[in-house]
């Protein structure tokens, strides 16, 4: 994809860039002044480039995001069967009958 067009549009308190590519299609990126110290119009395309790209590289960074549910759901089961047994089961029953009662067995 190409990027054919960007346009820089003042809002109230921000500025939104919009990128336009060959399709017509467009991606908009809300800039807030109070947030960006120094934010100008001249500058908002730069700023929103760079959001764009943090953006981009922490999803491509973060594997599970572009997985399958099913291979997701595989990989757990072999990590799980990879584990087996990790301890010993939990058990829910306990006594009632305390093991240092003096008046037990009088």
């Amino acid at each position: 994809m190409t990027i054919t067009d960007v346009t820089v549009h003042p809002k109230d308190g921000c500025f939104v860039v919009i990128f336009t590519d060959q399709s017509g299609n467009n991606i908009s990126v809300t800039l807030y002044a109070a947030a960006s110290p120094g934010l100008t119009s001249d500058n908002a395309i730069t700023r929103a480039r760079a959001l764009l790209a943090t953006t981009l590289q922490s999803s491509q960074a973060d594997g599970t995001r572009g997985k399958d549910a099913a291979l997701l759901e595989e990989e757990l089961e072999e990590g799980l069967e990879d584990t087996f047994p990790a301890s010993d089961p939990v058990s829910v029953t306990g006594s009632s009958i305390s093991a240092h009662d003096p008046k037990v067995g009088h």
